[in-house]
């Protein structure tokens, strides 16, 4: 079993923003008592530890993708290829990025890609990625 394929630096850093503000928000809100601020702290947790399982972890017949809201699964033979293409997602507006790509992958059966936004980091990271779970993905 390979190791999993986790979050890129770009979606990491983007999560770490995130829980900074929330901090600030908490901070600012004066009392950990008051519920606005019980229910920022409540997020923040829940966003540290959902990062800290996202991912794709290639099985023996199955990949299984822990996205931000959903864990699916694709059965390792539906899997036509993995390829690297341009970041579009919540943080550019799904607009193609040229600085930030991310793993896709061509599943049979399904009229548009699977893109894992999770893995949205520097190019030539995102490529050393996509050779990994192609590895775990495409071996007999």
């Amino acid at each position: 079993m390979c190791r999993p394929v986790a979050l890129g630096r770009a979606a990491a850093a983007f999560v770490g923003l995130l829980e900074l503000l929330l901090v600030m928000a908490i901070l600012g809100a004066g009392t950990l008592t008051e519920p606005f601020a019980l229910c920022l702290l409540a997020a923040s947790v829940a966003i540290a530890l959902r990062a800290a399982v996202v991912g794709c972890y290639p099985r023996t017949d199955r990949l299984l993708v822990r996205s931000w809201l959903r864990t699916s699964g694709i059965d390792r033979e539906k899997i036509l290829d993995v390829r690297v293409v341009a970041y579009s997602g919540f943080a550019n507006r799904f607009s193609d990025s040229r600085f930030v790509s991310m793993v896709s992958l061509e599943v049979v059966g399904r009229r548009l890609p699977v893109e894992l936004r999770f893995t949205a980091d520097t190019p030539s990271r995102v490529r050393e990625r996509a050779e990994l779970l192609h590895e775990a993905v495409m071996r007999s």
